[in-house]
């Protein structure tokens, strides 16, 4: 069992580069932790570890030795999981009835490298385990490293400490990971197919009430209202975040996550004088306190170069605000003033991600007013087109020529 040294609160270095390098197949799996709950502005660290033959994985041993739920049920956890090995069928398993005894809390997840990424149980409790709301799963990048030696090495390591570069294996792994999330879905067959692509014309106008979700209640800032009343039709979602076609509407979806535990959603989109995230950025911010929080942006298309730079611009006056942004297609990404506005956001910290099939889901479940019947949407025909936005991308962030033609 657990024995000195399998826990603690910071990791040594010789540990952390031998474990975490993804080149390397170490026998033991080590789990960095940060945990965060609503109304703290500081995260609680720690980590675990166990060798192969140890009784309980490193995130069982986690969940059901560490974490400990506060007295009182009703504030919002953030945790963050940094797995030197991705979690067994088991261990997806043991998560997602953990997660389903605690709705409030969310657990984000960023592997170093796939454990049996070639078993089909294991494939199937990764995509079980990715298809919950409350999970996410990716590929540790660059950044996550550079996290993860500043926050669980006593003092903060060296900004070189990483003196070697794993991108091909970074994308070696995402893709693999992209294999089990999204491909292998193309090759089940048990999903039922999903609407129409009618191609009905809307006008670009911003969402006619703003409204906010507050610790899993759904109301507006202005008034009481009905759950769905501010949610997008399932035609205006369907037909303007398919990967493979531009249309003159911009959708932004958005969560606002505050320290305090409550989440605000609703959305957004384009007029005839303004793009949705300058929409956004002036309607939704001008005048909300000054207050820490998290945005997430679901947008139908990615920012254009000049938005990129109004994102910038309100990043440095709103030092304590983080912005992460999923997003259906990319636009105009032949025109290197949007590429080049892309590198900017991502070298300030902005993350971009092309919207996978479990985003696709998420986004239908709190965001789309759908119809008895239809509580989930999961475009599997929408996979090659996902893999092709996430290589341009790639590309992009890369330096590298455009990989698609138009």
């Amino acid at each position: 069992m657990y024995k000195k040294k399998m826990r603690g609160m910071y990791i040594s270095k010789k540990a952390l580069k031998n474990q975490f390098d993804p080149s390397k197949f170490p026998r033991e799996t080590y789990l960095l932790c940060k945990l965060q709950w609503g109304e703290s502005e500081r995260s609680w660290i720690h980590w675990v570890k166990n060798y192969h033959y140890d009784y309980y994985h490193a995130e069982v041993y986690f969940l059901e030795k560490i974490f400990r739920m506060k007295p009182y049920n009703n504030v919002n956890c953030s945790i963050t999981w940094y797995l030197s090995w991705s979690p067994c069928v088991n261990c997806c398993s043991e998560i997602l009835d953990f997660l389903e005894r605690h709705e409030n809390v969310n657990i984000d997840i960023h592997v170093a490298r796939l454990y049996f990424k070639d078993s089909e149980r294991t494939r199937r409790g990764l995509k079980k385990l990715a298809r919950s709301a409350q999970v996410k799963i990716n590929v540790m990048d660059m950044k996550d490293y550079n996290d993860c030696s500043k926050t669980f090495i006593q003092g903060g390591a060296a900004d070189d400490f990483w003196t070697v570069n794993f991108e091909s294996e970074i994308t070696e792994n995402c893709l693999k990971l992209w294999d089990i999330l999204e491909l292998s879905n193309i090759r089940d067959a048990q999903s039922s197919a999903f609407g129409n692509r009618n191609r009905n014309k809307r006008k670009a106008n911003k969402g006619t009430s703003i409204g906010q979700e507050v610790t899993h209640k759904t109301r507006n800032i202005h008034g009481c209202c009905r759950w769905q009343r501010w949610k997008i039709k399932p035609k205006d979602f369907k037909r303007n975040y398919l990967p493979d076609r531009h249309s003159r509407v911009v959708y932004l979806l958005y969560e606002i996550r505050w320290r305090n535990g409550s989440i605000w959603r609703n959305w957004f989109s384009n007029n005839h004088s303004q793009h949705a995230e300058v929409n956004f950025l002036e309607n939704c911010f001008s005048d909300v306190p000054p207050a820490p929080c998290s945005i997430t942006w679901f947008l139908s298309t990615s920012p254009c170069g000049k938005c990129s730079e109004r994102i910038l611009e309100f990043l440095r006056t709103h030092r304590n605000v983080t912005l992460e942004i999923y997003t259906a297609k990319l636009f105009r990404h032949l025109d290197m003033r949007n590429r080049q506005g892309l590198c900017n956001l991502v070298m300030n910290g902005v993350a971009i991600r092309i919207m996978n099939l479990a985003d696709y889901s998420y986004c239908w479940k709190r965001f789309v007013a759908y119809q008895h019947g239809e509580d989930d949407y999961w475009p599997q025909n929408f996979a090659a087109y996902i893999f092709l936005n996430w290589r341009e991308l790639g590309h992009i962030f890369l330096g590298l020529p455009p990989l698609l033609p138009y």
